[in-house]
């Protein structure tokens, strides 16, 4: 690993932190799509609500890997992606209250957003964050003159 240190300490110490980061983004989708499907969508026919689905997803993963993805190649800023995806979730199932959803299916649909801004605000979460940003200004330092930018 750039800058010494062990890949299998480091994986050990951040992976799970990082992939429950992940794994809460898409619970997070599936219940605010499913709830969505039983509340916003019910009076819709079969075929035109699996298309919203359909299109929700389309919208949602690609936002999820795609800020997870800048995070892992130490951009800073990505965190704010992920934590605009949570918010997206979180407010896109708040509002489903007035249909009177399941209180249980509700209750996940809200506490996993929260859950998954709670563990990008952790301190371990950071600290990988800040080692990522660090690795990444090392291999730039590693590039030659002529290939940084």
């Amino acid at each position: 690993m750039i800058g010494g240190g062990s890949m299998r300490a480091f994986l050990a110490r951040y992976f799970p932190t990082f992939m429950l980061t992940v794994l809460l983004g898409c619970f997070s989708a599936s219940i605010l799509l499913s709830l969505a499907g039983t509340t916003y969508w019910r009076a819709m026919a079969a075929d035109q609500r699996d298309h919203y689905f359909l299109l929700g997803l389309v919208f949602l993963i690609p936002l999820l890997v795609l800020g997870n993805l800048l995070i892992v190649r130490g951009i800073r800023r990505a965190v704010w992606l992920v934590a605009g995806y949570f918010g997206v979730c979180l407010l896109g199932v708040v509002p489903m209250l007035g249909y009177h959803p399941h209180q249980g299916v509700y209750l996940f649909g809200v506490l996993l957003p929260l859950l998954g801004l709670l563990l990008l605000n952790s301190k371990r979460h950071r600290e990988m964050r800040e080692r990522l940003l660090e690795i990444r200004h090392q291999r730039q330092r590693m590039k030659p003159p002529h290939q940084r930018g």
